[in-house]
C-alpha cells in the first residue's frame, strides 16, 4: 500500500478519507461503540503479502509498541521521535520546542523573554526561505511582533498574546508545508489547488492583523509615526539577513 498523507501541525498526518481510497475496505467502516473502536465484521484477509513483507510488519509492530506501549505521554514521545527523524524542516522541529516552552505559564527562575529569545534566534536562522519566499516578509513581521510584545507588555498581558500569535502563525506555515510535502493524495490536482487558495488568502489576512497588533502597541508605548513604518521594514529584513550571515560565517 502506497500510503497517502502529508506533513502537517502535528507531524506526518493520514486523513481518513485517503485511507479510504487506498485499503480494499474503507477504514470508516469502523465505528464506535461506547468509548471503544469496534473494526466491521468482515472476516480476516492477508491480502496476499509475502512472508517476507508480513515478517516485516510483525517486527516493525512489535518495535512501536515495546517503544511506545503503556507508556506515560507516549503520544509526545512519539511526535517529538517522529519529527527527529521525518521533519521536512530544521524550522519545524524547533517550532515544537517553541510550541512547548510558550505553553508553559510558570516561567521558572528566568523571565519569559529569557527563555523564548534563544528560540526565536534559533528560528530565524533556520527559516526556509528558499521554498517559502512568499511567507518571508510575513515571517519576519510575525517575529518582530513577538518580541515587541515581550519587549513592551506586561506578564500578564503576554501569555495570551503569544499563544494566539504562535498557533496563527504555525498554522499558515504549516498550511504551506503540506503543499511541498505530501505523498499518494488521491484526486491530488483537486486537494492541492484547494490548499493552494486557503494558503493564499491566510497570509495577507495574518499579515495585516500583526501589523494592526504592532501599531496597538507601539502607540500604547512610543510615539510612533506611521511615515517610518517602511525603513522599519527595511531595517528588519537587514537585520535578518546580517544576523543570518554571521551564523553560518
Amino acid at each position: 500500500m502506497e500510503l497517502p498523507g502529508y506533513w502537517y501541525k502535528y507531524g506526518f498526518y493520514i486523513e481518513p478519507r485517503f485511507l479510504d481510497s487506498a485499503l480494499p475496505r474503507k477504514f470508516t467502516e469502523y465505528y464506535t461503540l461506547d468509548d471503544t473502536v469496534v473494526p466491521p465484521m468482515h472476516p480476516k484477509r492477508d491480502y496476499g503479502l509475502k512472508a517476507d513483507i508480513k515478517k516485516t510488519i510483525d517486527s516493525i509492530v512489535r518495535y512501536l509498541w515495546k517503544q511506545y506501549g503503556y507508556k506515560s505521554d507516549y503520544g509526545k514521545k512519539v511526535k517529538r521521535d517522529s519529527y527527529q527523524i521525518n521533519s521536512p524542516y530544521d524550522f519545524n522541529t524547533i517550532f515544537q520546542d517553541y510550541i512547548d516552552v510558550v505553553n508553559r505559564k510558570e516561567r521558572g527562575f528566568g523571565s519569559r523573554k529569557d527563555q523564548l529569545e534563544p528560540l526565536l534566534d534559533d528560528l530565524l536562522n533556520n527559516f526556509p526561505e528558499d521554498d517559502f519566499p512568499e511567507l518571508f516578509d510575513l515571517y519576519l513581521e510575525w517575529d518582530d511582533t513577538v518580541r515587541l510584545i515581550l519587549d513592551c507588555t506586561s506578564s500578564e498581558e503576554q501569555y495570551g498574546l503569544i499563544v494566539d500569535l504562535r498557533d496563527k502563525f504555525w498554522d499558515v506555515f504549516s498550511n504551506g508545508v503540506r503543499i511541498i510535502h505530501h505523498q499518494n493524495i488521491p484526486d491530488e490536482k483537486s486537494i492541492i489547488d484547494e490548499w493552494e487558495r486557503k494558503y493564499e488568502q491566510s497570509i495577507p489576512a495574518f499579515y495585516h492583523e500583526l501589523e494592526d497588533l504592532r501599531e496597538e502597541i507601539l502607540s500604547d508605548n512610543y510615539e510612533f509615526s506611521n511615515k517610518n513604518e517602511d525603513t522599519v521594514k527595511k531595517l528588519l529584513k537587514c537585520a535578518y539577513e546580517n544576523h543570518k550571515g554571521e551564523a553560518h560565517g
